[in-house]
């Protein structure tokens, strides 16, 4: 089924790009190419010590009588507009960031924790074009607010149209109730995530016995498994959604929004530099997401969605507001429920899963695998939530702050000028010591679990979706699905209904 308003997917994601800063052009990335022995030794350097990682973002922090522009450094660098002349600051720092990574067992958290300590442990650190806040305090009062935002993921400009589709939900400032992004959350939360809906119902019945039709006898172990799981995760979300499940090839298709997740986070200079492997990759994935709507006659749907919103924020065709409403889809809800589920079935085993790091996850409370599948039986929900608290599937998100701040890096004092990209940190708000006791340590039966931010806002609290507008309008779905699928490996049959009964 097409309409003449549907329009092309092919020309939605090869539209001119946008955010292309003056150090991300080609001419840097060949100039990069030419001097990479000498950026690999610096990006080492950076990647290893915490003061060259400190010195490469704020240049001479002991003379603040040498601008920064001279020392190469990264911030005065997005102070400049990030210019091309500037451009070896961000070889060496970008380098030196991924460095860092693979040096704190690729756990993001370890690496937020890292820099956090590269600037003196205070309230503030830098990354990419931005401050990053850590405190629980902070993070729960952004995520209270009317948040200001543009293209930007990680507190960086993102790679708009080709990697991240234009408009979607996360790029749109909050705004009041007649917002374009509170008129695109109305109309997905209506057609897709209405939890009161019979066909929402309908379906969440259903969920566990298609589950069981497809992975028979099932093992603790098989968690390890985790191209499977990601599998089911697919068609247990393209099920709740759509009301069809999927074969495996339309299945193995919307996994890669998954298998694709580290792609998200690299800058367009590192992109290019690789030659835009990786951007190639994502545009496939955005096409043969919209094939897959198409294969299955689903255009109805988003056709409507685009009829009922007002008219001033209705999209050209379409197609794309299918490659946005699906980008949500693939990215949030694809991505981070397998993340979640990921997690879930490694702390069953008392394993740490993939992309966390063991000096920050202590079992020490359940010292056995009996001891978890006892804590999740008890509460699905509360050991999903803990989960996700401790190794959370979103660990920060970007805003844009409008005030100009003072900020102390390294206990000296720097100005933000307005418009600065703002990065809080979900995952270090969740270890605040001064909200959760032994934050270290997992425990479902924690007094202030309800607290944790880890869905954009602290799921559970009452009231929660007019206190955290931003709130994950998701998120029951997430927990719906983790609890379908993990309830079908433990042997509890009631998965789901948990999820709307917090206690």
């Amino acid at each position: 089924m097409q309409t003449e308003s549907w329009g092309s997917i092919e020309e939605v994601v090869n539209a001119p790009v946008e955010n292309v800063a003056g150090d991300a052009t080609w001419l840097s990335v060949l100039c990069m190419w030419l001097t990479l022995p000498l950026n690999l030794i610096q990006g080492c350097i950076g990647g290893l010590c915490r003061f060259a990682m400190a010195f490469f973002v704020i240049g001479c922090y002991c003379c603040r009588c040498i601008p920064g522009w001279i020392c190469c450094a990264a911030m005065a660098s997005v102070k400049c507009g990030r210019p091309c002349i500037l451009a070896p600051s961000w070889w060496r720092y970008v380098l030196g960031g991924f460095i860092a990574l693979l040096a704190n067992s690729r756990s993001r958290l370890a690496l937020f924790i890292w820099e956090w300590e590269a600037f003196g442990k205070g309230d503030h650190y830098w990354h990419g074009e931005g401050y990053w806040s850590v405190t629980y305090e902070e993070c729960s009062r952004i995520t209270k607010s009317q948040q200001k935002r543009r293209s930007a993921f990680a507190c960086i400009e993102a790679c708009v149209p080709d990697l991240f589709a234009s408009n979607i939900l996360l790029f749109l400032p909050t705004g009041g109730p007649e917002s374009e992004w509170a008129a695109i959350r109305k109309v997905l939360h209506a057609a897709m995530l209405d939890r009161g809906a019979y066909h929402y119902t309908e379906r969440l019945q259903k969920l566990s016995s298609q589950i069981a039709a497809e992975w028979p006898e099932p093992k603790l172990t098989d968690f390890d498994d985790t191209e499977k799981l990601r599998l089911m995760v697919v068609k247990c979300v393209f099920f709740m959604i759509f009301g069809i499940w999927l074969d495996d090839n339309d299945a193995l298709i919307l996994r890669k929004w998954r298998d694709y997740a580290v792609f998200f986070v690299l800058p367009r200079l590192i992109h290019r530099f690789i030659f835009n492997f990786a951007i190639g990759r994502v545009k496939q994935l955005r096409v043969d997401t919209v094939g897959v709507i198409e294969k299955h006659g689903l255009q109805p749907m988003f056709v409507e969605m685009n009829k009922n919103l007002p008219e001033k924020y209705r999209r050209p065709t379409d197609v794309k507001l299918c490659d946005e409403i699906m980008f949500a889809v693939g990215f949030a809800g694809i991505g981070g429920t397998s993340a979640c589920c990921e997690t879930v079935g490694a702390f069953l085993q008392r394993k740490i899963p993939e992309e966390a790091s063991a000096h920050l996850i202590s079992f020490e409370k359940y010292p056995t695998t009996e001891d978890m599948l006892e804590a999740y039986k008890a509460s699905p929900v509360k050991y999903i939530k803990e989960s996700c608290r401790i190794d959370p599937p979103v660990t920060s998100a970007t805003r844009v702050d409008p005030d100009e701040r003072e900020l102390l890096f390294k206990g000296i004092p720097y100005t933000m000028p307005p418009e600065t990209l703002n990065q809080y940190v979900i995952s270090m708000a969740n270890r605040d010591t001064k909200i959760f006791e032994n934050p270290d340590v997992f425990d479902p039966t924690r007094k202030e679990l309800d607290q944790a931010l880890t869905w954009n806002g602290a799921f559970g609290t009452p009231n929660e979706e007019t206190v955290y507008p931003r709130i994950c309008p998701g998120r029951f779905l997430a927990l719906d699905v983790a609890q379908a699928i993990v309830g079908h490996v433990v042997g509890i049959k009631d998965d789901g209904r948990d999820a709307r009964m917090f206690c």
